[in-house]
């Protein structure tokens, strides 16, 4: 049914969830995109500490090694990608441009009030992306 599966992670129990949804839904056919945001949105505190752009690529990966390894052991077929920019633009952006069947993305369950201050990203990817978005709990 879905050819191509963009699983959003950051590392979170909730991404952690959406891997495995994102498992369940998949059959032997499907390929399993993890992608992943690095924010360039101000100085982070883990680009400060990474000091080089590889080394802070280096640390997002280690960062999603339960999500890669829960994907890689139950999934044939599945690569990682990370990307730089605001992070529901770039899920979203990536999704229309690579024909995604299926964005899977975990949300913290914000409020109505948090989800005005903070913003969402899995807000952001559902109405910006062309394809069904599956948000996870």
């Amino acid at each position: 049914m879905y050819k191509h599966i963009l699983l959003a992670v950051d590392g979170s129990e909730n991404s952690l969830r959406a891997a495995q949804d994102a498992v369940k839904i998949a059959t032997e056919e499907s390929f399993i995109e993890l992608i992943s945001v690095i924010p360039t949105e101000g100085i982070t505190s883990q680009a400060v500490h990474a000091g080089t752009l590889d080394q802070l690529e280096a640390d997002y990966a280690q960062n999603l090694a339960k999500e890669q390894q829960y994907v890689q052991a139950n999934h044939p077929n599945s690569k990682l990608t990370i990307v730089h920019g605001p992070a529901g633009r770039m899920i979203s952006n990536y999704a229309n441009d690579n024909k995604v069947d299926l964005v899977v993305i975990g949300c913290r369950g914000l409020n109505p009030m948090q989800e005005m201050v903070f913003g969402s990203v899995s807000t952001y990817v559902s109405k910006n992306a062309n394809c069904s978005t599956l948000l996870v709990k």
